[in-house]
């Protein structure tokens, strides 16, 4: 993820947004694993429009428009740091993995955010259709929740 990340530093698409948005901040890391990690998305929030810009990054780089905020209304979205990261994600995938192995897992969807703490949120969705989801504390690698449900379930809702 930190080498998709410095790409996007680097770039000129990123280096012109940033001198017209100084005040926007990273808020979130996320990428879908099916076959290969081939993409990264970083969210920026821009708190005076309480909006979102997002650029995804793989062999090109691509910025999307501000966008409106999905949440919850409850938790404020707080500032993304690396230096609180001690947890690398392919450990705290494989260690996930591991634990899950007979379940068959085919997509792994992955966010790194600032609430409470930095805290990897995976989800693992499996051959048989269920949904795993943990949140990982991204400083210490302890699972901090833990959900196994049907994806069929959310069928019903």
């Amino acid at each position: 993820m930190l080498e998709f990340f410095k790409k996007l530093e680097k770039s000129r698409v990123f280096k012109d947004w940033k001198k017209d948005n100084k005040s926007c901040f990273l808020c979130s890391c996320f990428t879908i694993i099916d076959k290969k990690n081939d993409f990264w998305q970083f969210d920026f929030y821009n708190k005076k429009l309480n909006k979102i810009t997002s650029f995804k990054v793989s062999e090109e780089i691509e910025i999307f428009p501000e966008d409106d905020v999905f949440s919850d209304g409850k938790s404020s979205i707080n500032p993304l740091d690396f230096k609180d990261l001690k947890t690398h994600f392919n450990e705290i995938s494989e260690k996930l993995k591991n634990k899950h192995k007979n379940e068959g897992i085919v997509k792994e969807i992955v966010i790194l955010q600032n609430s409470n703490g930095v805290v990897w949120n995976i989800s693992l969705l499996t051959s048989t259709m269920n949904l795993i989801n943990a949140k990982v504390s991204a400083s210490t690698g302890k699972i901090l929740e833990e959900k196994n449900e049907s994806v069929l379930k959310f069928r019903e809702s």
